[in-house]
């Protein structure tokens, strides 16, 4: 019994717990894959974004610095050159510019013939002044602005501008300004950009050499200006890509990158930013919805499991109680009813099984009955045979003794009634043992009034000793 039981209760507890385990875990895979990849999707359009925007300042510093050399240019005090800044009105003014601008310019100066003639800086006059090569040219309405590269891994990269001043009358160049620019105000731009958020960001020029770089990277990368074309995904445009870079122990990386733009008529400098984060480190947020998903998961089967137990108790006790009644009745049909109390479908279950109890009770009964009145008529047959002989022998004897003549009138009536009621004992013992034998039913059409006359008949003495006077109209036609 304790097995049976136990068999349905752990089917129902299987059943409950890998349907609810099942369904938890379905619904915390679906939640993490939607979360995660709406997550992805909000990363990448904040990683290009990001790229876009601060591709667009650097831009911009570099279209305000471009047209403040042109504007510089032009300017009538600039003109003080063809008599070599006697009364160093222009090295006051250039002063006053770098002042101004705080920071952003380091050093802001006039060579002729490698010579400083004017500068913000009184010690650098006349000093000699040997301009690099320029490294990009852009083209404008007084000339060539040149542009030479900065170190992008010096502890203070400088970007210098230089470009003609013309005779406003002469038409001939009186000499070069230049103007050197504190890179750091475009590293700054990076770090401020990937501050606090684990990600590193770098300007890349045209062959994917890094111009600046952000303060996590500054640490890492070579510094023989060697191009990092891996990321360089695009010339144009701006996207995301993946990608795995060895040596920057960052892991796998998602690349957000923008391209520059022709700013403000600024030309095409092929310059690309780049912006790279790890996928831990961008993921960490889903990472902890995972475990805190799991936590839920597990929370969930717990509080199944003991639903489950519950439940699975609460439906297999009843069947156990029925299970045990069952076989208790196996081994005694006499044992009291019991009414198991457990869901409606049980309790009218129990309620059938006690009906059933009584209805094999009651043809025991009748199997017992007929089986007391089979043996009955068995013995009465035997009986009823054993009989027949010696009354054989009696009526014989009885006529053999009626034909004597010695015999008087008194002993011939005696004989006589002998073998009459030796007769009449004969068609009783033949009458039992015909009702004994089985026989076909016999069927034939009878009137209902006979019958009912014959039923009276037989009944009358019994009516008559009751004192019950039974009166009936009948016709022959009925």
């Amino acid at each position: 019994m304790r097995q049976c039981g136990m068999t349905i209760r752990k089917t129902l507890l299987i059943t409950f717990l890998l349907f609810s385990a099942v369904f938890a875990a379905l619904m915390t895979a679906l939640a993490y894959s939607r979360a995660r990849a709406a997550l992805s999707d909000e990363i990448r359009r904040n990683l290009e974004t990001q790229a876009l925007s601060v591709m667009q300042q650097v831009d911009a510093m570099l279209f305000e610095r471009v047209k403040d050399m042109e504007s510089w240019r032009r300017l009538e005090i600039m003109q003080e050159l063809k008599v070599g800044d006697v009364d160093k009105r222009l090295a006051r003014f250039l002063d006053d510019i770098k002042s101004a601008y705080a920071g952003i310019y380091t050093s802001i100066y006039c060579v002729h013939d490698a010579q400083v003639i004017a500068a913000s800086e009184a010690t650098r006059i006349g000093a000699r002044a040997d301009l690099a090569a320029a490294w990009l040219s852009i083209r404008t309405k007084d000339g060539l602005i040149a542009i030479n590269r900065p170190d992008a891994f010096s502890a203070a990269p400088i970007m210098t501008l230089s470009g003609p001043i013309i005779d406003a009358y002469g038409g001939a160049p009186l000499a070069t300004l230049a103007a050197d620019i504190s890179w750091m105000e475009i590293t700054a731009l990076l770090d401020h950009a990937t501050t606090h958020n684990g990600r590193e960001a770098l300007l890349l020029d045209a062959q994917g050499r890094p111009l600046a770089v952000s303060r996590g990277l500054r640490a890492v990368l070579p510094h023989d200006g060697a191009p990092l074309a891996q990321w360089q995904q695009a010339a144009t445009g701006k996207g995301v890509f993946s990608s795995n870079v060895d040596g920057l122990q960052m892991g796998h990386l998602l690349v957000g990158y923008a391209h520059s733009r022709s700013y403000k008529g600024l030309p095409d400098l092929g310059w690309n930013l780049v912006i790279l984060t790890p996928e831990r480190v961008a993921f960490a947020a889903i990472e902890h919805l995972l475990w805190s998903l799991l936590a839920m998961l597990a929370a969930s089967l717990a509080v199944a499991a003991g639903l489950a137990i519950r439940v699975s108790a609460s439906t297999a006790r009843p069947i156990q109680s029925l299970t045990a009644y069952a076989r208790a009745i196996g081994r005694d049909i006499d044992t009291p009813a019991r009414h198991i109390v457990g869901s409606s479908e049980v309790r009218e279950l129990s309620r059938a099984f006690n009906r059933t109890l009584d209805e094999l009770r009651a043809s025991r009964a009748h199997v017992v009955r007929a089986s007391k009145l089979a043996a009955a008529g068995e013995m009465a047959a035997k009986l009823a045979h054993e009989v027949r002989t010696p009354l054989g022998i009696i009526r014989s004897s009885a006529q053999l003794i009626n034909r004597q003549d010695r015999l008087d009138a008194r002993g011939h009536e005696m004989m006589s009634y002998m073998i009459t009621e030796v007769d009449r004992i004969n068609e009783l013992v033949t009458s039992l043992l015909d009702s004994a034998r089985a026989r076909p039913p016999e069927f034939r059409p009878h009137r209902l009034a006979d019958i009912v006359r014959q039923v009276l008949d037989m009944l009358h003495d019994r009516f008559e000793g009751h004192s019950v006077s039974l009166e009936s109209s009948l016709t022959d036609d009925e």
